[in-house]
C-alpha cells in the first residue's frame, strides 16, 4: 500500500510539473507573440500614414530602421516594391490571405509556418490611400523553437521540482501510512484514525470477532475429538487420498508398536505391510467398506476401514484397529464350555436314567435298591452343584453380585470352613491347620467363602492320606492375603495353566474317584478377579501345591 501510494503521488507531481512546464511555456510564447504582432502592426501603421501624405516618398528610407521586411503591393496583387530587392521575381500576391483581407478590410495579416517547423514568418498588411496594400512581414520563433532553446534550463527545472515532489510524496506518504501502521488489528475499534477507515476498521473488528468464535468453535471440537481418541482403546487412524497417515491416537501407536515420528505424515503402507493391511487401505480409497480380523504381534484385532467422500468424491480412509482378542477367546471358551457342560451334564442325567430305569422295569433286586437310590441320589446331587456353579460364573462373569460388601475376616472364614470340611478330612487322614492372625477384607462374604472352601477343599480332596493342608491368612506387606498349602499330589507342569478353567480336572487317572464338578477353581478365579485380587501358584508333582490369593 505504502508503495503504491508513494508511485501515485509521484505520478501526480511528474504529470503536474509537466502540466505546469507545457502551460508556463504556452503562456510565454503567447506573450512573445503578442509583443512581436504589436510592434510590426505600428510600424506598418506609421509607415502607411507616412505613405499616405508623401505620396512619392521612398521606401527604402524605412528599409535600414527596421528589422520587418517590406513589400509593397500594388492594387492587383502585382510586386512594386521589395525591401529584400527581389521583387522582380516574386509571383503576383492577390491571393495571399493578408492581402485580401487587407484589401476588403484595410488591414489583414497570417502567419504561415515553414516545413521544418522551426520557423515561422508574420505577415502584416494595411490598403493605403491610393488602392495598394503595404505589407511588413518579419520571421519569429515556433513555440517548438523557443522550447528547444529553453529546454535545458525547463529539464533542470523540472528534474528539481521532480525530485522535490518525490521527496514531498515520501514524505506525505509516510505520514498518511504511519497511522494505519499503528492501527491495533486485534482491537480496531479502538483506534483513532482517518475517518474514511472507520467503516473498514468496523468490518475487520466485526471478521476478528467471527474468526475469534470460529477458532474457539475449532478449538472446542478439535479437544473434543482429542479426548474421544486419545481416550479410546481402540487404534485410530485417518489417512488422505495418497496414503499418508494425517492423524492418529495413542492406541494407534502401541497396537502398531511405533514411535509418533514414524507415523505422522507417512505412508501407511511403510508402518504395516501385512496383506490385511493393504487391502484394507486399498478397498478403502477405492471406495468400499473393508472389515477383517487380523493378527499382529501375537494379538488379533478387527480391523476396519471406511471411505472418507466429499462430494461424491474418495479424499482418504478411516482406519480402525479394535481388539478382538479376548473377545476371541472367550467365543472358544464359549464354544467348550458349551461343549463341557454338555458333556459334563450329560454323565450324571446317563446314570440316573439308567438306574431310575432298571428300577422302574424291575430289574434290580430287593437288596440293590438302596444303593441304587444312593447312586442316583449322588449323582442328582452333582448335578445340581455343578448346574449351581455354572450360575454362580455366569453372574460372576456378568458382575450381576447383588449382595453389598462387607468387611469379612479371612483368618475366621478359614476356621469356619475348617469346621465345614472337619469330617472329610478326617475320613481321608488330612490334616488341617489354619494359621495367621486376624485379617480384613472389603468383600462379599458368600463369594469369599465359596473361594476359600474350594481351595480347602481341593487341597484335601487331591492329597495322600495321612497329607497335611495348611491355610494361612494374614497381612503381607500391606495387603491381606490368605494361603493354602497342602503335601499332596501336586499339579504337572503342562497342566498349570489350565487348572483355573471351567471342568478342568486335575490327576485324570482317578478323576471318577474324586466327586467334583469342575467349576471350583474357576469360581476362585472369577472371585478373584471381581474383588480386585491376584492368585499365585506354585506346585511340584508328588510334593504339593501352594495357592496364595493377595487382595
Amino acid at each position: 500500500m505504502k508503495r503504491k501510494i508513494f508511485l501515485n503521488m509521484s505520478y501526480i507531481a511528474l504529470i503536474t510539473v509537466v502540466c505546469t512546464t507545457v502551460f508556463l511555456s504556452a503562456v510565454a510564447y503567447g506573450r512573445y507573440m503578442s509583443q512581436v504582432k504589436e510592434g510590426i502592426q505600428n510600424e506598418a501603421g506609421y509607415m502607411a500614414e507616412s505613405l499616405n501624405q508623401h505620396e512619392n516618398q521612398s521606401l527604402d528610407a524605412y528599409k535600414d530602421i527596421t528589422i520587418s521586411r517590406i513589400t509593397l503591393i500594388a492594387a492587383d496583387g502585382k510586386v512594386l516594391y521589395d525591401s529584400t530587392g527581389k521583387e522582380k521575381s516574386m509571383s503576383n500576391h492577390r491571393n495571399r490571405k493578408e492581402f485580401k483581407e487587407a484589401a476588403k478590410n484595410g488591414a489583414g495579416e497570417s502567419t504561415r509556418i515553414s516545413k521544418t517547423l522551426k520557423k515561422q514568418t508574420y505577415y502584416y498588411a494595411v490598403k493605403l490611400s491610393d488602392g495598394s496594400v503595404l505589407r511588413l512581414s518579419r520571421e519569429t520563433q515556433t513555440i517548438f523553437n523557443q522550447v528547444e532553446g529553453v529546454l535545458p534550463v525547463l529539464i533542470l527545472m523540472m528534474a528539481v521540482v521532480f525530485v522535490l515532489a518525490l521527496a514531498l510524496s515520501r514524505l506525505l506518504t509516510g505520514r498518511i501510512i504511519e497511522p494505519i501502521n499503528r492501527i491495533n488489528l486485534e482491537h480496531p475499534e479502538d483506534e483513532n484514525t482517518y475517518d474514511e477507515l472507520s467503516p473498514l476498521l468496523v468490518r475487520i473488528h466485526r471478521q476478528n470477532e467471527a474468526i475469534k468464535e470460529k477458532i474457539r468453535e475449532i478449538k472446542e471440537k478439535q479437544i473434543e475429538f482429542t479426548t474421544i481418541t486419545e481416550n479410546m482403546s481402540e487404534g485410530f487412524l485417518i489417512l488422505n487420498d495418497k496414503s499418508v497417515v494425517l492423524s492418529y491416537n495413542t492406541s494407534a501407536l502401541r497396537i502398531l508398536d511405533i514411535r509418533e515420528d514414524q507415523c505422522s505424515n507417512q505412508n501407511v503402507l511403510s508402518i504395516n505391510r501385512s496383506h490385511e493391511f493393504r487391502r484394507a487401505v486399498e478397498a478403502a480409497l477405492n471406495g468400499e467398506a473393508f472389515e477383517e480380523v487380523m493378527e499382529f504381534r501375537e494379538r488379533k484385532y478387527l480391523l476396519m476401514a471406511n471411505p472418507v467422500t466429499v462430494s461424491g468424491a474418495v479424499k482418504g480412509a478411516v482406519l480402525m484397529m479394535i481388539d478382538v482378542t479376548e473377545k476371541e477367546e472367550r467365543e472358544e471358551l464359549r464354544k467348550e464350555f458349551s461343549a463341557n457342560v454338555s458333556h459334563e451334564l450329560k454323565t450324571p442325567l446317563t446314570t440316573i436314567s439308567g438306574y431310575a430305569e432298571l428300577m422302574k422295569d424291575g430289574l434290580v433286586k430287593q437288596e440293590d435298591v438302596g444303593r441304587f437310590s444312593e447312586k442316583i441320589y449322588t449323582e442328582a446331587r452333582r448335578l445340581i452343584s455343578m448346574i449351581e456353579g455354572i450360575i454362580k460364573l455366569s453372574r460372576l462373569d456378568e458382575n450381576q453380585i447383588i449382595q453389598e460388601k462387607e468387611e469379612v475376616d479371612l483368618y475366621q472364614l478359614a476356621l469356619e470352613i475348617k469346621n465345614s470340611l472337619s469330617m472329610k478330612a478326617a475320613e481321608e487322614g488330612i490334616d488341617i491347620q489354619v494359621l495367621g492372625s486376624p485379617c480384613k477384607v472389603s468383600g462379599v462374604r458368600q463369594i469369599l467363602y465359596e473361594m476359600l472352601y474350594n481351595l480347602m477343599e481341593n487341597a484335601v480332596k487331591y492329597n495322600d492320606r495321612g497329607g497335611h493342608v495348611f491355610v494361612t491368612a494374614a497381612v503381607m506387606e500391606g495387603r491381606a492375603a490368605v494361603i493354602v498349602e497342602d503335601d499332596g499330589i501336586g499339579i504337572p507342569p503342562e497342566d498349570a495353566d489350565r487348572i483355573f478353567e471351567r471342568f478342568y480336572r486335575g490327576d485324570k487317572s482317578h478323576s471318577s474317584e474324586r466327586e467334583g464338578t469342575g467349576l471350583g477353581l474357576s469360581i476362585v478365579k472369577h472371585g478373584a478377579k471381581y474383588h480386585g485380587a491376584k492368585i499365585e501358584v506354585e506346585s511340584e508333582v508328588g510334593r504339593g501345591t501352594k495357592i496364595a490369593v493377595i487382595f
